[in-house]
């Protein structure tokens, strides 16, 4: 009975499942079909799982009980209710239960996925997207299965389907995708079938996991262009998104016509999909059309517009503005913004702090970052936000307005002063010769603030990423923490001390930091102390221990680093720890994406000035951000790239860049992760530039950075994170893909086993190593461009 009225409400019957809940006949049928459950077969149990959903009536209980009798019976399932049910199962709320019911489901897909008839294969498919569901194994089973069943039948929905749920879950199988192009997607007469719909999610999904073909995506526009008076802002959007993704222009004038059309029905376009069209002409360099100013003047001129901007959109417009250099417009942007009562947040920060950081005008960046500090709740943000104002200032070379930036911090907000701008002040006062304003500046001490440092940090500013351990209005309480725990527990001017504190810290309070302490500080300072890097890039500095210990060991030669973060928060804080460390003049630290800082770097430094690299943020852009640098020539030609977490959660595509593009000696250094007994590598190598660049990495090294992200997913946003023998078993398979791919680096220290601690001359090892596979090369090959210097004893 439930399945027809399921098929009647398909078909025409919209009103059903509001009259059904007003039936009391409905509610005694349940009851009579739930004392039955046990005595329904497999076929029975999908069909009643299906009809629920489509009757909308997923908040029965039966609904649930249903499915768990379906688990019990799925070996003698037949696929068409196998796939019923996967569909009928993808609105479950309760993530760890949705996600519990398709790990059983997934079992006879996996066994007999070649069994299944394209159709079953094509829903199932969909089905796991749309449910977030992220099993390897699932997806592989489904990529054998639709390859070796694949022929011309398939509707355009179904090859859509199928490439936005495996890209939607970030798995890239290129034999999958390119099947599919060669079969589908490159042929117009097949093309010209599909909607706006199905041909931008198509687009989409190949850019979301980086995979490009050239002849689908050209063919793809052609027929978007064909089709763009029958767009939706939807559409407009995602199509300009996927080729700025990919970085490919499209055939000459396309993309340019199609944002023309979208630019007449702005006024249909909601800010989410403004905010992407608007960053993806900006990334495509069509920095003069039309649509840009269209689409910014509808987002500041209208309050109703402004005030549905997420923190994702904002920051999107704001690196619009940036990329574009219109100034002007992102002031507005930001003003509009705050008219809204919005907050702009540390995403809408991060693009209009790095906007103003490589800009000319002194003005705007003391005014942005006095609005952060405005914005911020807490008196010690305000303090910390107010010292890193000084500190670029005096970078810039206006130490009289550094002054009085804390000049004026002192006068408004007393209560809010802290060592930090003490040091400053003296220092500042003294370059200066302003020796008595900055001893009056200096009287009082900072009890009232010592005092509120125990308390949660009440930010006001919403974080980057609300994860586990950063969520809601006490979002970066551990991360200033931290920092008083240096300002109180080390010595001004003692970078050893500041990292000590930092470390007892997390220990004492068994307070995981994501920092490289332990065996992986002994790591970055040695490879630091051979390399004698002129310039160190750091990407990822969160609260900057490694900005000090780097610091620390290329200060004694004349070396600097750059320290790149994209949260502004983060970068506030480094800031502040480097001051106090008395490390300011070694390091500088920029705020932005990676993307949009790297260049910068080669305005900033020049080209092949970067001696040493050490990347420490998503593992998954290791090799991207890297391949940015050699793009750029920013790299010196015996440059040493060191990274960290490349076993955990791992860094598959960056292995491979180092072990098969201009790159020798690749090690991996195993390592304990700090206050954790789990293994990781660290992986190093040294600049070649003789060297070809890297060929494209095979499938399955994809297959293994989509396992990388899922595990650092769950450890970081899963309400309950990956055991001890989730990472075990993820990190055994992990090496067994190294090795069949033949880019297994050779491996130093092997924890827990031949060398449970690392120690400087495994790493003095390393060097030496290398330099004798280089043909005994005389020492310089592997220290930057350092002139007369001697190996470190």
């Amino acid at each position: 009975m439930r399945y027809a009225l399921a098929h009647w409400k398909k078909k025409g019957g919209h009103h059903l499942a509001a009259s059904l809940r007003s039936d009391s006949r409905w509610s005694r049928s349940l009851q009579r079909l739930q004392a039955s459950l046990q005595d329904l077969t497999a076929r029975d149990a999908a069909n009643v799982v299906w009809s629920l959903a489509t009757l909308e009536a997923k908040q029965e209980p039966l609904f649930l009980e249903t499915a768990d009798a379906l688990c019990g019976k799925l070996a003698v399932c037949d696929p068409v209710s196998i796939s019923k049910a996967a569909w009928a199962l993808t609105s479950i709320p309760n993530r760890d239960r949705r996600l519990e019911l398709y790990s059983k489901l997934a079992v006879p897909v996996v066994m007999r996925a070649d069994s299944f008839p394209l159709g079953s294969l094509t829903m199932i498919c969909y089905s796991f997207g749309k449910a977030d569901f992220r099993e390897g194994d699932a997806y592989e089973a489904l990529s054998s299965a639709l390859i070796g069943h694949m022929n011309n039948s398939l509707r355009p929905i179904d090859v859509c389907n199928v490439i936005w749920s495996f890209c939607t879950v970030g798995y890239r199988d290129d034999v999958l995708f390119t099947k599919i192009c060669e079969m589908y997607l490159t042929k117009e007469e097949m093309v010209r079938d599909f909607n706006p719909q199905d041909l931008t999610n198509t687009t989409w999904g190949f850019c979301k996991v980086g995979f490009c073909h050239r002849e689908a995506m050209e063919t793809l526009a052609f027929e978007c262009h064909r089709q763009r008076d029958r767009f939706d802002p939807i559409h407009f959007s995602n199509l300009l998104y996927s080729f700025a993704m990919l970085r490919i222009p499209g055939p000459p004038s396309l993309l340019a016509e199609v944002a023309s059309t979208a630019s007449q029905q702005v006024a249909r376009f909601d800010a989410g999909n403004l905010a992407i069209a608007c960053w993806a002409l900006a990334a495509l360099g069509m920095s003069e059309h039309p649509f840009l100013d269209c689409a910014l003047e509808r987002v500041i001129g209208s309050s109703q517009v402004c005030s549905n901007l997420g923190s994702r959109a904002l920051s999107m417009l704001a690196l619009a503005c940036f990329r574009t250099a219109r100034p002007g417009r992102l002031d507005q942007l930001l003003d509009a913004t705050r008219l809204c009562g919005l907050g702009v947040g540390a995403s809408g920060y991060s693009a209009a702090v790095m906007a103003a950081e490589q800009g000319k005008d002194q003005e705007r960046e003391l005014r942005i970052l006095r609005q952060m500090a405005a914005e911020a709740r807490d008196v010690r943000m305000q303090a910390a936000v107010c010292n890193s104002l000084a500190l670029r200032l005096w970078k810039r070379g206006d130490t009289a307005g550094a002054f009085a930036v804390l000049r004026g911090l002192k006068e408004s907000s007393p209560h809010s002063w802290s060592v930090v701008s003490s040091l400053l002040v003296a220092r500042l006062g003294t370059e200066l010769g302003a020796l008595a304003e900055a001893s009056e500046l200096l009287g009082g001490d900072g009890a009232a603030l010592d005092a509120a440092w125990e308390a949660p940090v009440l930010s006001g500013i919403h974080p980057m990423a609300a994860t586990r351990q950063n969520e809601g209005a006490h979002a970066y309480t551990r991360e200033f923490m931290t920092l008083h725990a240096v300002l109180c527990g080390a010595p001004p001017g003692d970078p050893d001390a500041a990292m000590a504190a930092i470390e007892r810290f997390a220990e004492s309070r068994s307070l995981w930091l994501k920092i490289t302490a332990w065996e992986k500080g002994v790591v970055v300072q040695e490879v630091a102390r051979w390399a004698q890097p002129r310039l160190t890039v750091e990407i990822g500095a969160y609260v900057g221990y490694s900005a000090m210990n780097v610091a620390r060991t290329v200060r004694s030669h004349g070396g600097r680093v750059a320290s790149l973060e994209v949260d502004p928060l983060h970068v506030t804080l480094v800031r502040n720890m480097l001051e106090y460390a008395g490390l300011s003049d070694v390091v500088d630290v920029w705020t932005g994406y990676s993307f949009d800082s790297i260049p910068h770097l080669l305005k900033t430094y020049g080209p092949r000035s970067v001696d040493m690299v050490f990347m420490d943020q998503k593992g998954t852009r290791f090799h991207s951000d890297l391949a940015l640098m050699e793009e750029l020539d920013l790299l010196s030609d015996r440059a040493v790239i060191l990274a960290d977490n490349v076993l955990k959660p791992g860094a598959p595509l960056y292995i491979w860049h180092l072990a098969k593009g201009s790159y020798h000696h690749c090690t991996a250094i195993s390592v304990r992760e700090f206050l954790l007994q789990s293994e990781d590598w660290m992986v190093m190598a040294f600049r070649d530039a003789s060297k070809p660049p890297a060929p494209t990495p095979p499938p399955e090294l994809h297959r293994l950075a989509f396992e990388s992200d899922h595990f650092r997913k769950k450890s970081m946003f899963d309400g309950v994170a990956p055991s001890k023998s989730d990472w075990w078993k993820f990190s055994q398979g992990f090496v067994t893909g190294l090795e069949l791919c033949g880019c297994k680096p050779r491996i130093v220290g092997l924890h827990g086993r031949d060398n449970p601690k690392i120690t400087p001359e495994d790493v003095a090892r390393i060097f030496r190593t290398a330099a004798e596979e280089r043909g005994g090369e005389d020492d310089e090959v592997l220290r930057g461009r350092g002139a007369q210097r001697t190996w470190p004893s």
